[in-house]
Parts: C-alpha cells; structure tokens; sequence
C-alpha cells in the first residue's frame, strides 16, 4: 500500500535590501567621517552637494545634477583631490556664487604642504 501523497510547504525569504553607505572615507585625511548631504538649487536639473569631513574640516558644496547619488559625488570628490584640483573646484563654485568656500582644519594644512613639496 502507497501513502497520501504530502503537500510540500516552501519556506519564503525576504531579501533584505542595504542602503547605501552614508560615510565614507575622506581623501585628504583617510578617515571615514566624510558625509555628503543635498540642497535645492534654483535651477530645476541641479541640485547642490554638501561635503563635509568631521576630522579634517573640509567643507565644500559642489553643484551637481538632479539624478546624482551620494556616491556619484564621492567620485568626483576623491578624483578631484587626487588630480590637486579639489580647491580650485571648490573655489570656483565660490566665486559664481553657488556655495560657500571653507576649506581649513589641521588636515588641510598638511594635504597642502604635502602638494607643495611634490
């Protein structure tokens, strides 16, 4: 004799799915306190970036399209730093009045000896 032939039971499981990451490592102190947040602009494609470094004391606010992410930004920040141009960017977003120009702190200090020197 055969037995009642059983229902199986299938287990569902959920994918969890994780945010993106909301530190991230600073290219002029390599410390992972550099966070980026976003303002409103005027102009209705573009949205402002704010970067900030919690040990370094970097402070810049790049303009950026609307569709950009936290790491889109962190890209162009850490390709900045590493071609000597972050400043002269930061600077220029100053001068056409788009953000605010801060760029001091004991980390600055030495990430600019250190361009001097080479």
């Amino acid at each position: 004799m055969g037995r009642r032939k059983r229902r199986k039971i299938r287990i569902k499981t959920r994918r969890v799915i994780k945010p993106l990451a909301r530190y991230f490592q600073c290219p002029i102190c390599s410390s992972m306190t550099l966070t980026i947040d976003f303002d409103k602009s005027d102009l209705k494609d573009k949205k402002v970036a704010v970067i900030m470094c919690g040990t370094c004391g970097l402070n810049c606010r790049l303009e950026t399209s609307s569709l950009a992410e936290r790491i889109d930004v962190y890209n162009r920040i850490t390709d900045l730093a590493y071609d000597g141009r972050l400043e002269e960017e930061c600077i220029r977003e100053a001068i056409e009045g788009r953000g605010e120009y801060e760029l001091e702190g004991e980390g600055m200090e030495e990430y600019i000896r250190e361009e001097e020197e080479e």
